[in-house]
């Protein structure tokens, strides 16, 4: 159940009392406004779970309450439960796993009878496509619902999945800066931000050559980010960026900036020709030589392929000697003096 936007997991029938004062009721569910109070018992009471004792007389506030209710014995709320589920759900919906968990449908009900409601009078609104958040907000009135976990498990419960609300994804769009609107142009996909604005800075002031390489474009990937806004490439980008002749990546060396490379390679190589930057692995590699390096963090997934270290061989051995001792190098060695080239910029 919810109230005034909180999610309340408690119910009267762990009280194992027939009768109960709003006093009770009040103090069990550590309610401090006293409209939220009425909002709860209202519901409590329209639900068919409690009902108002009339001779206990109203409390004298407004709105009123009476000041005992009786509790709906569990049996009967449990029948009610089950016909609820069995003649009021939509053709769609798989009863099987609400049937068989009627507490968790007693405290998901409010949501489902309003899922239920736009399936049987707005079904026509699913013809047209919507974003994760328009259609959330279409059927449960909040944006995030379907994003924050509890709007997809009830869908998976009811047997349902984000097609059947004919949403589209919307990842994050990246950032990226241009030298110049040629086509088949040398791209850089760059892990952190510091890094990537130190690189525009750089050709703002006209260079275009970086480790000995010559690009284009360069990419912001914010982390993980750039996995799925990859997925709408060709969405984001314009024209003259659609079919790059060669798309180099560039990260931390360590398990999680290995892990997007891999991941990047096995989703999108059809799409795109992604290599390795391997000049600026090196020079990460050189700049750490005498240094004390950092511990990564102990929650790195260390599940990681061969198709980093077999790209990056001659330095395979020494980057897997450095993770092994716990050690990784950030991308950020490689500073603006590093990258700035003393040579004609054009």
């Amino acid at each position: 159940m919810e109230i005034n936007g909180v999610i309340i997991m408690k119910t009267v029938y762990d009280l194992e009392k027939k009768l109960l004062s709003i006093t009770e009721i009040q103090e069990y569910f550590k309610i401090d406004s006293y409209l939220m109070l009425v909002e709860l018992i209202g519901a409590l009471v329209a639900e068919g779970v409690l009902f108002e004792v009339k001779s206990s007389k109203s409390n004298g506030m407004r709105p009123s309450l009476y000041n005992k209710y009786r509790v709906k014995p569990q049996e009967e709320v449990s029948a009610s439960l089950e016909e609820d589920i069995n003649y009021s759900f939509p053709i769609e919906f798989n009863r099987e796993f609400y049937l068989n968990n009627l507490k968790k449908y007693e405290g998901d009900k409010n949501h489902i009878d309003r899922l239920s409601d736009y399936f049987r009078n707005y079904k026509g609104e699913l013809s047209r496509p919507m974003s994760i958040n328009e259609r959330s907000f279409q059927i449960w009135g909040k944006e995030k619902f379907l994003k924050d976990g509890n709007g997809q498990s009830i869908l998976r419960n009811l047997g349902l999945s984000l097609k059947a609300l004919n949403i589209y994804t919307t990842p994050e769009p990246f950032v990226y800066f241009s030298c110049n609107k040629e086509k088949n142009q040398k791209v850089l996909i760059i892990e952190n931000k510091d890094t990537w604005y130190t690189m525009r800075k750089l050709m703002l002031e006209g260079q275009r050559e970086f480790l000995g390489e010559r690009l284009d474009t360069i990419i912001y990937g914010n982390g993980k980010s750039i996995e799925k806004s990859l997925e709408e490439y060709e969405y984001t980008v314009e024209a003259y960026l659609l079919e790059p002749i060669l798309v180099l990546y560039w990260g931390d060396i360590d398990y999680e900036g290995i892990s997007i490379y891999e991941r990047l390679k096995r989703r999108h190589s059809k799409m795109l020709n992604i290599e390795l930057f391997i000049n600026a692995y090196a020079t990460m590699l050189k700049l750490a030589k005498g240094k004390k390096l950092q511990q990564y963090k102990e929650k790195q997934n260390k599940n990681i392929d061969k198709v980093f270290l077999v790209e990056i061989t001659p330095y395979d051995e020494k980057i897997v000697e450095l993770m092994e001792l716990g050690l990784y190098i950030p991308q950020e060695i490689v500073n603006y003096s590093v990258l700035r080239e003393d040579v004609k910029h054009v």
